[in-house]
């Protein structure tokens, strides 16, 4: 499935370089893959139920774990994966699909999962993370 979807892009694309004659762009929606994870495209938020469910069990303390799709600007997927066990999270960042990263799987280990809220905007950031820095995990926006 995802390599059909990176032929459709690729089709779309190589289509786009010949707009003489073109005529006006319809913006396609990325339709998610699977229901039993969160998914982010540009700040809408679809089954943000299942992050609920996540921060209620790490806030009992209970092992579980999140999966999570976040859609960069150019619409590749990133793909998390994040475990909680014992008071610590453990992540995994998939961004393979992204031209514009460095197409790998990346590993970290947090031990906080901070919530910020400013105005009208509430992020879930990790601290406390190896190597001293942050990582976003979701930004939502509360009306």
């Amino acid at each position: 499935m995802n390599r059909l979807l990176a032929f459709g892009l690729l089709f779309v694309l190589v289509g786009c370089q010949d707009n003489e004659h073109a005529g006006p762009s319809e913006e396609r929606e990325i339709e998610p893959i699977q229901t039993d994870r969160v998914i982010d495209q540009h700040g809408e938020i679809e089954n943000l139920e299942l992050f609920q469910q996540f921060l209620k069990e790490t806030a009992e303390n209970k092992q579980t774990s999140l999966e999570m799709t976040r859609y960069t600007i150019e619409g590749a997927p990133i793909y998390w994966k994040v475990g909680f066990q014992e008071g610590q999270y453990n992540i995994e960042v998939d961004n393979r699909e992204d031209n514009f990263g460095s197409k790998n799987i990346e590993s970290y280990q947090c031990d906080e999962l901070s919530k910020d809220v400013t105005g009208s905007l509430t992020d879930y950031n990790f601290k406390s993370c190896e190597g001293g820095f942050e990582i976003n995990l979701l930004s939502v926006i509360s009306e």
